[in-house]
């Protein structure tokens, strides 16, 4: 039963897309802890931190609004997860619309190891205390780093699907065309968020792609006792 439900969500003012990434089963038996990771949309709309690390995806390409004070005491790491000036990259995903979907997560993974590896770095080797990671919208690049931590600590591919999911429900106030924009998307293309979730996690070994782009093995195990209720 999928327990991805609003009970995770965060109301913080400004930001419409927030939600604690713990309370989720894992295959091993514990859940995700509470309070470890939180993915958000942009970190400028927050009127205050509150949290020890944050980290900021980004596209080479593009420009993202920064927060306009970093508090001394939060480390905020900047990861360019990925790159919008890569030409095949762009005939591929960008000019026919499927970028900000989940049809190109398969794609940015095989293309980028390196940068996703750094985004899996950034969350283990993080300061104590809680880590916020954010995008733009905190859906697409926040949703593909969400998607691999989430599969690294053994979370079901339909709870991952279930949480990107409540992204399209979280953003319907700030950007009302986007949900139908995905879903007729994914519609023409004969999938569902589901599927293309589980297309990209069951094609191939994940960790091994993460260590082909220079995740180490203590980051694998710094994540399960970040992430892990019980690690």
């Amino acid at each position: 039963m999928v327990v991805s439900d609003s009970n995770r969500i965060l109301r913080w003012e400004a930001c419409v897309n927030t939600r604690d990434l713990g309370g989720l089963p894992t295959r091993q038996g514990p859940s995700t802890r509470r309070g470890a990771v939180v993915r958000s949309d942009n970190p400028a709309y927050l009127t205050q931190a509150g949290w020890a690390t944050v980290v900021a995806l980004r596209t080479i390409g593009t420009a993202d609004d920064e927060p306009a004070e970093i508090p001394n005491e939060v480390e905020f790491v900047r990861v360019d997860l990925e790159d919008s000036t890569d030409i095949e990259f762009r005939r591929r995903w960008v000019d026919n619309g499927l970028w900000g979907t989940p049809l190109h997560f398969t794609d940015a993974l095989a293309r980028w190891p390196e940068r996703a590896a750094a985004a899996m770095r950034a969350v283990a080797r993080a300061r104590p205390g809680g880590v916020l990671v954010a995008c733009g919208r905190g859906c697409d690049r926040t949703g593909f780093v969400t998607m691999l931590l989430l599969h690294l600590v053994g979370v079901p591919v339909d709870e991952i699907a279930a949480d990107y999911a409540l992204s399209v429900e979280q953003l319907r106030g700030r950007d009302p065309d986007w949900e139908p924009k995905l879903y007729d998307t994914l519609t023409v293309h004969g999938t569902t968020i589901a599927s293309s979730i589980d297309s990209t996690l069951s094609g191939g070994d994940v960790a091994a792609a993460l260590r082909g782009g220079g995740l180490g093995e203590e980051d694998l195990g710094l994540l399960q006792l970040r992430l892990v209720d019980g690690c």
